[in-house]
This record gives structure tokens, sequence and C-alpha cells, in this order.
């Protein structure tokens, strides 16, 4: 019976682990070349060295851009914890203008215990953003820009995108916009003007391959191995 219990706890853990994305991609990350290793250390050293970045994380969906990304992030926080603030948008709830820098001010809020208007004007918002980005690069605080679906805001006038890159262009301002989309053409959607601000950084995220998934099957025996048999 015991024995079975064990089996069962195994397995429970087998697929918490392989259903977390932060464990299945943490193997990966060990390499300098891993997206991981690279995106840590375009962030920390906008953090570090008090400078301003943008970047493009590419790929088809489920290759693993948001989980690298979130990994990336939460262990940033726990290294620079007072340093770092983070705002999150999605192009399919946030691609409208208004509803972007709304978004953008209410985080930004939350993040400095500030109170946040609701009837504030679009102009209000935007100055208020330019504002907390002056003061936070005082602060020596870097604000990172996470914008899901980066494709979306690319389409029409592309105000949020100008706007968040156009206030990074001051001396004082400490950010870094990170566009994450399946699209690979990401990038050739920006405007002249938008793309003049963008720093042209890609990094480009593929399906694991075969080695990997093989490597990621022998990583779940050893877990259920060292479960059943833990004095091994």
């Amino acid at each position: 019976m015991g024995r079975e219990s064990a089996a069962e706890e195994a397995l429970k853990l087998i697929r918490s682990r392989l259903c977390d994305p932060s464990f299945v991609f943490r193997a990966f990350s060990d390499s300098p070349e891993s997206n991981y290793s690279k995106l840590k250390f375009i962030i920390s050293s906008s953090v570090t060295e008090a400078c301003n970045n943008s970047i493009l994380l590419l790929g088809p969906r489920g290759s693993g851009k948001i989980a690298v990304l979130e990994l990336v992030l939460k262990d940033l926080l726990l290294e620079y914890a007072d340093m770092i603030s983070v705002i999150r948008l999605n192009g399919l709830l946030h691609r409208d203008d208004n509803c972007a820098f709304k978004e953008i001010a209410r985080q930004l809020c939350v993040e400095h215990q500030l109170i946040f208007s609701k009837m504030a004007s679009f102009d209000d918002n935007s100055q208020f953003m330019i504002a907390m980005l002056r003061e936070c690069g005082l602060a020596h605080k870097t604000i990172i820009f996470v914008l899901d679906e980066f494709d979306l805001f690319a389409q029409g006038k592309q105000r949020v995108l100008y706007s968040l890159l156009d206030a990074m262009q001051s001396v004082t301002s400490q950010a870094v916009v990170i566009g994450v989309s399946c699209r690979l053409d990401a990038d050739q959607l920006l405007e002249k003007r938008v793309r003049s601000r963008f720093s042209h950084r890609k990094l480009l995220f593929l399906p694991p391959s075969q080695g990997d998934i093989e490597r990621q099957i022998v990583g779940a025996h050893f877990l259920i191995a060292n479960r059943l048999n833990p004095s091994s």
C-alpha cells in the first residue's frame, strides 16, 4: 500500500512539474546562448546601467515566449526587488489607445500606491506615464512594459508604441519595452517613426527539438525514481 501511495505521489509530482512552464524551460536556461540568458542579460543591463531597451520575442504559439519571459522576470524581481516595475498589456484587450493608456496609468498607480482616476483623459494618462518614467528614472527604477500580441499594437496609428518609445528617448527615463508576438514579421509592421525609435533586438523562439523533449522525459523518469526510492 505504501509503495502504491508513493507511486501516486510521484505521478502527481511529475504531472505538476510538466504542466509548469517555468520548470519545463528552466532546464534550457543554463546555456549562455539560451533565450533565457540573452533576455535576462538585456533586461538586467537596463536595470544596472540605467539605460533604455526594446526587444521583440517572436515565435509560434507554444514555443515558450511568455514562459521564458515570466521566468526571467521572476528571477530579476528577486535580484532587484526595489528597482523594477512591470506593466503588462495585451493587444487583444488593450489595442484601443485610450484603453491602453488608461491601463498603463492604472497599473502604475497600483505599483506606486497612487490614486487612479477613471475620469482621466487620454492626454492626462499619457502625460502621467511620461512623468512616471521621469520620476522612476531619477529614482533609478526601471519600468518594464510587456506588450503581448505585439502585432495588434502595430495596427492603426500605433500611438501607444510611438508614445512609449518616444518617451524613452529622454535621458532621465529608464524603461524596457518587450513585445511578444507569434508573427515573425512583427517588426516590419512598424511605422517609420516607430521603427526609428526601436532598438531592433529580436529573439526567435522555436518549438522544443526532439532532443529537448527526450531530455525532459529522462528528467521526468529521474523525478519518479527519486520519489519512489528516496534513499537511492
